[in-house]
């Protein structure tokens, strides 16, 4: 607080003012009589001064009481300044401006208690249990700065459960823009929220502002429909006049499939009759918008870790591989390479630590960074979080309990270049990082995955089990094959480690499955690549089923000159002959892949999207 009011107060002196400063100090005398000074301390220390009085009870001349007869005792004049009901209380004539007690209604003790501590230090402590009541009681002041505040507080820890209660909350007290932001929480998380309780107790006119709208994230226009429906029949006999205006303002029809328009039942289709009568006969959409969720696609998201001496500036390929189509994401802020990359089940995007690429050619070691980003998909930008407690490159990211885990990695420190065993826990709500129990050993490019509630980690002779409700690391059964660098995926209830490196620092294309339930590893077929051909791997799920991204490197020779090439190709997993079978390959020169590139898989936007090809 101190440095806030030294940065709000600070005045700079003119440079004739240094000058004519400068002349009194020497001579005496002052060469411009009207000097112009300000105490940048002085709010800060009346502020003080004044919550010193309030805590001691002195010179106060009011008595505030509210619910339940709790009583505080406070000074007129800061009542005044901070809130126009008090200041209006008194000085309007009336009764009030001269009591020595006045009494108010509807205010909890502990929001007035948390508006007086606003009042005499500018200082709130919110939490879920106060936040709304205090977010009252600023409204019944008129203290809109409260109010904010109160508002960003809510807006941070919005989530599936809270946030149509929390846009209702807004709704009622019309503020603009908890309202808004709940809005959009609730359109971006829609297949959620339409379960929750609240959803049936929103108004008709609450209702519609939600689904009346492009950004709604649903997949198929029957979602809204049933989700209508649903809000119908838990108040049918009052809501059931209003059905016919609702579809007209929210359903789409011509995004309806015709097999789901027949099954619709009569006593609803009549309510459906006059808006089909309106538009008469379908063909397609119609020109009809389709919502947000309709246009995602499932892409290959490429990030390229350039090799550490190159310059070369990062690109983010997206590869539709079903239409053939390349667009391109905003890039890592401060071009970041080898960040930690997660997909959560709820499609956000995160990065996490990594390193800046020097400047100089010269330089091989890299400072670990400890910064944290969430990617916004309609705004295609990365949103900054609360970093990390420590920084790291190579990082593994996992989503299991309902927050974030990063583990391991490695930092340039002390004596070189150090593997990392700490593991810290991120939740969303908070956007905050905790340390957890650390892995057993220290490890890097290692693989880190989630089944059931519980984090599995792979490295060499090394596989372990972490319980986050137990905050217990436990050890598994090894692989038969140690290995590491290796590629850890969970498939139909199955971990797959593909590939790596053996002790002997040979790179290996094996393949085996860890049966989770039965504790026992099963070996499949070698991948079927050339050790010739360099090829880097990483292994996604694409449209449910598994496959392998292969950057490969092939020389040939013309007129006695090496050439080299590489192609990017993917490989689709088929669990019935056990074999990899090329199903796409990318198009030429359009980048280039470091060797530690990494991939994900996510549904993109492609509006959101620069197109490149």
């Amino acid at each position: 607080m101190l440095l806030w009011c030294i940065n709000m107060f600070r005045v700079q002196p003119a440079n004739n003012e240094f000058h004519n400063i400068g002349k009194l100090l020497q001579n005496g005398t002052a060469a411009n009589s009207n000097y112009n000074g300000m105490d940048p301390l002085h709010a800060c220390k009346i502020l003080q001064q004044l919550k010193s009085l309030y805590d001691e009870g002195q010179l106060t001349d009011i008595v505030v009481e509210v619910d339940h007869g709790k009583t505080f005792s406070c000074h007129r004049n800061v009542l005044a300044a901070i809130s126009p009901y008090f200041r209006s209380m008194f000085t309007s004539g009336l009764t009030e401006s001269t009591q020595r007690k006045i009494k108010i209604l509807g205010i909890e003790s502990e929001s007035m208690h948390l508006v007086l501590e606003y009042a005499y230090t500018s200082k709130v402590t919110l939490s879920e249990s106060n936040v709304q009541a205090l977010f009252t009681a600023a409204s019944i002041f008129h203290i809109p700065s409260l109010q904010d505040q109160c508002a960003l507080f809510m807006i941070s820890r919005l989530d599936p459960q809270n946030c149509i209660g929390v846009f209702m909350f807004a709704d009622a007290y019309g503020h603009q823009e908890l309202k808004e932001k709940s809005q959009d929480y609730i359109r971006k998380k829609f297949l959620c929220v339409v379960n929750e309780q609240e959803f049936l107790h929103m108004t008709k006119e609450q209702l519609v502002s939600v689904l009346d709208n492009d950004d709604l994230n649903v997949e198929k226009e029957e979602h809204v429909y049933n989700s209508i429906i649903k809000w119908l029949e838990h108040d049918r006999d009052r809501r059931e006049a209003d059905l016919a205006e609702v579809f007209a303002k929210c359903i789409r029809l011509p995004l309806l499939e015709d097999s789901f328009l027949k099954k619709i039942p009569p006593v609803f289709a009549q309510a459906l009759e006059k808006e089909w009568a309106d538009k008469g006969k379908f063909n397609g959409t119609n020109g009809c918008p389709l919502r947000l969720g309709m246009t995602a696609l499932e892409m290959i998201i490429c990030f390229d870790a350039a090799h550490k001496h190159s310059g070369k500036k990062q690109t983010v390929p997206c590869l539709d591989t079903i239409a053939g189509k390349v667009f391109k994401l905003c890039k890592p802020p401060n071009d970041l390479r080898e960040v930690g990359l997660l997909v959560s089940s709820e499609n956000d995007i995160y990065i996490a630590g990594g390193y800046r690429p020097s400047n100089s050619e010269v330089s091989i070691d890299h400072k670990a960074e400890s910064d944290f980003w969430m990617y916004e998909h309609s705004g295609n930008r990365w949103i900054p979080k609360s970093p990390m407690l420590r920084a790291r490159i190579g990082c593994r990211l996992v989503h299991c309990c309902g927050k974030l885990y990063a583990l391991g990695g490695r930092v340039y420190e002390g004596d070189g270049r150090n593997a990392l065993k700490s593991v810290e826990c991120y939740d969303s709500r908070d956007n905050c990082w905790t340390s957890v129990s650390a892995m057993p050993v220290a490890m890097e490019f290692h693989s880190a995955v989630e089944y059931k509630d519980k984090i599995f980690v792979l490295q060499g002779e090394y596989f372990f089990c972490y319980d986050p409700r137990k905050d217990y690391w436990g050890h598994l059964t090894p692989m038969r094959i140690p290995r590491s660098q290796g590629l850890g995926v969970v498939y139909k209830n199955c971990i797959y480690y593909i590939a790596g490196i053996c002790k002997n620092h040979q790179r290996t294309f094996v393949v085996e499955t860890y049966d989770i339930e039965r504790n026992m590893w099963i070996r499949k077929k070698d991948l079927p690549f050339d050790q010739a051909t360099s090829p880097y791997i990483k292994v996604l799920l694409l449209h449910g089923k598994l496959h392998l991204f292969v950057r490969a490197t092939q020389v040939t020779v013309e007129e006695h000159v090496f050439r080299t090439s590489r192609k990017n190709s993917l490989y689709q997993y088929n669990e019935k002959t056990d074999q990899w079978i090329k199903m796409y390959e990318t198009p030429d020169r359009l980048w280039d892949l470091g060797r530690h590139f990494e991939c994900v898989v996510a549904k993109l936007y492609p509006q959101c999207l620069q197109k490149v090809l």
